[in-house]
């Protein structure tokens, strides 16, 4: 987690400070975005929701008021850019509708965090894969190669990439199934960050 009071980490925002500012995505972003997901229960758009929200806070650092934590806002953030965006696109679903309900008063977002024995549970479930498995699993979610990109450095069709994958996912999903969904999604999503895009 975050070093460091909400106060100072915000001033230091507001002093320009790339670092710092760097430091806040990469610890929310994740979060936010499963966050986001639960709303709109679609990567593309999370993930666009949430750079919205980090390019506004580094735009507007000098109008901004926090009043209650950093977490609180940030995820808020989220949430009204969520509900404008569903009313926007009028996909509201009787799904939507109560989860924008239930996540009226929400005030605590541990969940969305992966704690650092969880993380290691998870490593530990990749690691269990069988060899070639986990290196195709790896060069997918963790350095994003597509497929074919795959196929060509391991000198193997796509096809037996595409059939590794679905096994690789499906012993991860068995091996981690009390974790449930929260999870899968960061498994499903690729390791790293578009911080770049933000700024």
């Amino acid at each position: 987690m975050l070093t460091g009071s909400d106060k100072q980490i915000f001033e230091a925002i507001k002093h320009d400070d790339h670092g710092t500012y760097e430091m806040v995505f990469r610890e929310y972003y994740r979060p936010m975005t499963a966050y986001a997901f639960r709303f709109l229960g679609n990567l593309a758009d999370s993930e666009n929701i949430v750079q919205d929200v980090f390019l506004r806070l580094w735009q507007k650092r000098n109008e901004i008021m926090i009043t209650s934590s950093l977490q609180n806002y940030l995820f808020r953030s989220v949430k009204n850019h969520c509900i404008n965006y569903i009313e926007h696109e009028k996909i509201k679903t009787g799904y939507q509708s109560m989860v924008i309900k239930n996540e009226a008063d929400r005030s605590e977002y541990s969940e969305f965090f992966l704690e650092f024995g969880l993380m290691k549970k998870i490593e530990t479930a990749i690691t269990s894969l069988p060899e070639k498995r986990q290196e195709i699993f790896r060069l997918a979610r963790e350095e994003g190669l597509k497929y074919r990109e795959i196929a060509d450095k391991l000198n193997i069709s796509v096809k037996t990439v595409e059939t590794q994958m679905t096994l690789a996912l499906k012993q991860l999903r068995d091996s981690l199934k009390e974790f449930k969904n929260l999870v899968m999604f960061f498994l499903f999503t690729v390791k790293g960050n578009k911080f770049n895009n933000c700024l």
